[in-house]
């Protein structure tokens, strides 16, 4: 009863003297992804995975639970507000500001959800009023300290690199530009492609055109020989009665003659048809030469109408092929010309493809380097403007009655250790006692009969006591 006492009224006397303190519980969600700040580069963002989340969230509880936040949050109010009994008698080591903190940690809880992004934060404190301010002032300065750690230090050196970036930027499409004007090229690839169909189609007219003006020149030769072989005058029809055999001569090699033209505007000057006219050319000449020979003292002669008409195609034979050849000069000197910038241009090929892509490596670059101080940019103003992805759901509470000490469970506590603790003391006498206290203890033990005992008689029939072996 004593133990079960001395238990029951310690607890009791720590009840009454205990100082009472009272708790402001605040929640913080942590947000990720679209909803956190917002992203400046366009490229997709990465999915975060369970863990990902957890360390986050776990993090940022660990930046509530930091040593800076606790001093910073106690030197904000001072530690005679906070602690007035520490501010009163500082401990003999350490400063006072350090045991603050330790008893300010130790009170102080930030407990991040097993399966969801909230943080709750609680502090017990003696002042029912301050606890709820301490809590609200560390959330502010949790959210200052975030916006530090997650604070960009590369926004002045990304500035300069920009600039720089700018500049060789500014450069490469000059020197590009100038490059296009010295050789007169707006769209390269497009220019060459385009230069070569023109040659192509070029080449094609080149063809046809030679192939006419070969064409004409070669009737103009042919005409020209056949003029060489038939003769300007013919005897006239009323002497050619008489010399009928010279007449039909000339008439022939005219004919043979005739055909000859026409032939060769199809068949090759040395195959055996063109040869075997010949042969009969040469025969029709030398009969008409024979007949001629004859018939020297003929004085009537008439113009020949077969001279007359194979001079009129002479003349447009030579007018064909002088017209015919005006298109191949122009279609040459426009083929030089195309064969000339071709020339010029893969000869620069390899320039012009330098420049293009010094100018292409300076513009990604200088889109990289402007994208991300873009986003230094807006992260900077993000921190200045406080804007964090931790958001307060719950305000701190309020508290209305004291959390610590609890009565009930100390109460609770103390009447069972009192009576565990009484209930082992009584065990433990008991079997540290080596006496007798009953007569039936002796009998049983001793085997020895009891003659008498002065204990005190219970209220029931007397025993009868026996004992065994020598005794009986």
């Amino acid at each position: 009863m004593t133990i079960f006492l001395a238990v029951v009224l310690s607890g009791v006397a720590y009840l009454a003297i205990a100082t009472k303190k009272y708790e402001s519980t605040a929640e913080l969600v942590i947000t990720f992804g679209n909803w956190s700040t917002p992203e400046v580069e366009r490229a997709p963002a990465t999915e975060l995975t369970p863990s990902d989340r957890r360390e986050i969230v776990l993090a940022n509880a660990a930046i509530l639970h930091s040593h800076d936040l606790a001093q910073a949050t106690i030197s904000s109010f001072g530690i005679e507000r906070v602690y007035p009994d520490i501010a009163e008698n500082p401990p003999s080591r350490g400063t006072p500001m350090d045991a603050a903190v330790t008893r300010f940690l130790d009170s102080l809880q930030a407990v991040a959800g097993a399966q969801d992004n909230i943080i709750t934060l609680s502090l017990q404190h003696p002042d029912r009023d301050l606890a709820p301010q301490l809590v609200r002032k560390l959330i502010d300065l949790y959210v200052a300290r975030q916006t530090q750690i997650y604070h960009n230090p590369h926004e002045g050196f990304l500035a300069s690199e920009v600039k720089q970036a700018e500049t060789r930027l500014t450069n490469a499409q000059n020197a590009l530009e100038q490059f296009k004007d010295r050789w007169g090229i707006t769209n390269y690839d497009q220019e060459e492609e385009d230069l070569l169909t023109q040659r192509g189609d070029l080449d094609t007219s080149l063809h046809v055109a030679r192939a006419n003006l070969a064409q004409a020149q070669q009737k103009q030769k042919q005409l020209e020989q056949l003029l060489q072989t038939v003769p300007q005058k013919v005897p006239e029809t009323a002497n050619g009665e008489k010399y009928r055999a010279l007449d039909e001569a000339r008439t022939r090699l005219a004919e043979l003659q005739t055909k000859q033209s026409q032939m060769l505007t199809t068949y090759r000057p040395g195959g055996p048809a063109t040869a075997a006219l010949r042969a009969g050319i040469a025969a029709a000449q030398k009969e008409v030469a024979a007949r001629e020979a004859e018939l020297e003292g003929r004085s009537a002669n008439a113009p020949n109408t077969v001279y007359q008409t194979v001079e009129t195609d002479y003349l447009r034979a030579a007018a064909d092929a002088k017209s015919s050849a005006e298109p191949v000069q122009v279609l040459e000197g426009q083929m030089a010309t195309l064969d000339k910038r071709l020339a010029e241009l893969r000869s620069n090929r390899s320039t012009f493809n330098g420049l293009t892509r010094e100018y292409q490596m300076a513009e990604d670059a200088y889109k990289t380097l402007s994208v991300q101080h873009t986003d230094a940019l807006v992260k900077g103003n993000l921190n200045n403007e406080r804007i964090s992805p931790a958001t307060v759901l719950s305000e701190p509470t309020h508290p209305y009655r004291p959390v610590r000490p609890r009565t009930l469970i100390t109460l609770a506590v103390c009447l069972m250790g009192g009576f565990i603790l009484a209930t082992i003391a009584v065990l433990m006498r008991e079997a540290r006692d080596d006496r007798f206290t009953t007569a039936e203890q002796v009998v049983y033990l001793l085997d020895l009969p009891v003659l008498a005992s002065f204990e005190r008689q219970p209220h029931r029939p007397p025993l009868q006591l026996l004992a065994y072996g020598d005794g009986e």
